[in-house]
């Protein structure tokens, strides 16, 4: 059994304090719908050695100077006080090497152990929690946690990235800075959404080789789609086809693929370095159909379509309503819902604290309850790694469907 114990707790504050006219964040329509849930990123770094914490800790401090409403307080209205509180930060030690972790076929609740606790964290209110795990091998692992209240895998990977390199260089000035876009406090209805089930839950890994990948492109009839275009509609496909087999009837379903606005916006100053959730939902809703009827195509060709009706937007306040009429529009719909988000392209890889760029980046998924499927890529580039999760019974299923083995290998992260 894997031990683990924290050494030490501190919270770091920003290196200068934030002007009196950034005090005060207003949290963006698309910001106030999203559920209000931490988001885990775990980075891992076979050549840590000792580097040295107290670099890492200033570095983090010189970075949250830039990241302002990362070191503030949620207030009950939907703002940020930009207070200057900071993020807590923790280290320790775990008696396991990193590669029998991340090699591990079978990784159970000691995933958790790697991130930051927020039911015992001492400061419960901050936006971002970091801990730092040190392997017996040398190797370390770098775990940050944002409230997606402040934040997208987007602003992520901006954030994680900023911080390696100020880390890693000494220098802030050569950095560009993110764009937190002031908004309006939401007048909006934002509909509920409930995260509480007692449904079991699995989640596992499958990758998707770019080789593989490529002989299922072969079969698709669909001009230039794209290895993200490919490994949704495939795993859309099967997960239906699990969930019929179980049910013993055909229901009508729908996939949700997450939709980065910032390429969208088309104000003078495009911002696309906004930190905050700037995104929207693209819907492909498939009639009740057995799984050999529903054709990747027909996925593919229905998701493009809703995407390319988005239109472009003048700042983020409008991203707000786009999003919040997609979701009004689905108020009552009642079909079986498969959530994507693919962060591929985002450059979680090249996060480079000076140790070297981490070995495996993964997400914890599951956090925001429902079947949710996330997109990554591989650490060498070479194909897509899906992070799939479903209920249990479900995935027992899925993970033998053929098509799923045929173009991919599996790993069980985490089981619930």
């Amino acid at each position: 059994m894997t031990l683990i114990m924290i050494t030490s707790a501190e919270t770091i504050k920003p290196s200068s304090p934030t002007p009196p006219h950034l005090k005060t964040h207003n949290l963006s329509v698309v910001d106030h719908i999203i559920p209000n849930v931490n988001i885990p990123f775990i980075f891992f770094y076979k050549n840590y050695n000792n580097g040295d914490i107290n670099l890492l800790k200033k570095s983090l401090s010189q970075t949250l100077t830039s990241y302002y409403p990362f070191a503030g307080r949620r207030l009950s209205v939907p703002q940020i006080d930009c207070n200057d509180q900071g993020v807590e930060f923790f280290e320790a030690s775990n008696d396991s090497r990193l590669i029998d972790f991340i090699h591990k076929k079978e990784v159970d609740e000691t995933i958790d152990q790697l991130i930051p606790n927020k039911n015992k964290n001492n400061n419960p209110a901050s936006l971002v929690d970091i801990q730092l795990n040190h392997f017996t091998c040398g190797g370390a692992a770098v775990a940050v946690t944002i409230s997606h209240k402040v934040g997208d895998a987007f602003t992520m990977s901006k954030f994680i990235n900023h911080w390696a390199t100020v880390t890693r260089t000494g220098e802030t000035g050569c950095l560009k800075n993110p764009t937190f876009v002031p908004s309006k406090i939401s007048e909006f209805k934002i509909p509920e959404v409930d995260l509480t089930n007692e449904i079991k839950y699995a989640t596992r890994r499958f990758i998707f080789p770019n080789s593989k990948l490529k002989e299922l492109k072969n079969k698709v009839n669909v001009i230039n789609a794209t290895r993200v275009d490919l490994v949704s509609s495939l795993i859309y496909k099967c997960a239906m086809g699990a969930a019929t087999t179980l049910s013993g009837s055909l229901q009508p379903s729908k996939l949700h693929q997450v939709v980065n606005m910032r390429n969208r916006i088309i104000e003078e100053n495009r911002p696309e370095i906004a930190a905050g959730n700037i995104c929207t939902i693209a819907v492909a809703k498939m009639a009740a159909a057995g799984s050999s009827e529903m054709k990747l195509e027909e996925v593919i060709v229905k998701l493009r379509k809703d995407i390319t009706e988005i239109k472009e937007v003048r700042d983020v306040e409008e991203v707000g309503e786009v999003f919040l009429k997609k979701l009004l529009s689905l108020e009552g719909d009642q079909s079986r819902t498969y959530y994507f988000s693919s962060m591929c392209w985002f450059p979680f890889y090249e996060a480079d604290f000076g140790w070297g760029k981490p070995v495996q980046v993964m997400l914890k998924n599951g956090v925001l309850g429902g079947n949710m499927i996330h997109l990554l890529d591989t650490p060498s580039g070479d194909g897509i790694e899906a992070i799939v999760h479903l209920e249990k019974e479900e995935m027992d299923v899925f993970q033998k469907d053929a098509h799923i083995l045929a173009y991919s290998t599996q790993d069980m992260i985490i089981s619930n």
